[in-house]
């Protein structure tokens, strides 16, 4: 939406802000900031930051209020159950916005997959993973 829709960062600083977030601590959403302060400066940043994290959590300690309340009834391991696949194609999605804005080349794309294998099936610290795929892709010119 950031990018296609209203043209307000490049996918450039899009792929930007989450290799950021991968890299440093806590949560890689964090990268909201980065594309705030890209569209609106110091203002936007701000806005960009209590945007996404304010309802989130307000919406948060709400579910967790009827959550703690409801803990007894029947219906809440089957709900629990389905809400699942949600956040499965949630993420899917996320991963399929971020591959069409930043993976443009084929060289792109096997630095992309062999990052994610990596990941997979070694215990290489994610933050090695990012500034090795980084490097190369500068090395390449990507």
């Amino acid at each position: 939406m950031l990018v296609e829709q209203k043209g307000w960062i490049t996918p450039q600083v899009l792929a930007g802000g989450f290799a950021l977030g991968q890299v440093m601590p806590g949560p890689n959403m964090l990268a909201m900031t980065h594309y705030g302060f890209a569209a609106g400066g110091w203002w936007g940043a701000a806005a960009a930051t209590a945007g996404f994290y304010g309802p989130t959590a307000l919406l948060s300690a709400a579910a967790m209020l009827a959550w703690q309340r409801l803990s007894r009834w029947r219906w809440l391991p089957p709900l629990r159950s389905a809400l699942l696949p949600f956040g499965a194609g949630v993420l899917l999605a996320g991963a399929l916005v971020l591959g069409r804005s930043s993976l443009h080349s084929w060289p792109a794309a096997v630095i992309a997959v062999a990052a994610f294998v990596l990941l997979q099936r070694t215990r290489v610290n994610a933050a090695v993973v990012v500034l090795g795929a980084a490097g190369l892709g500068a090395l390449l010119g990507l």
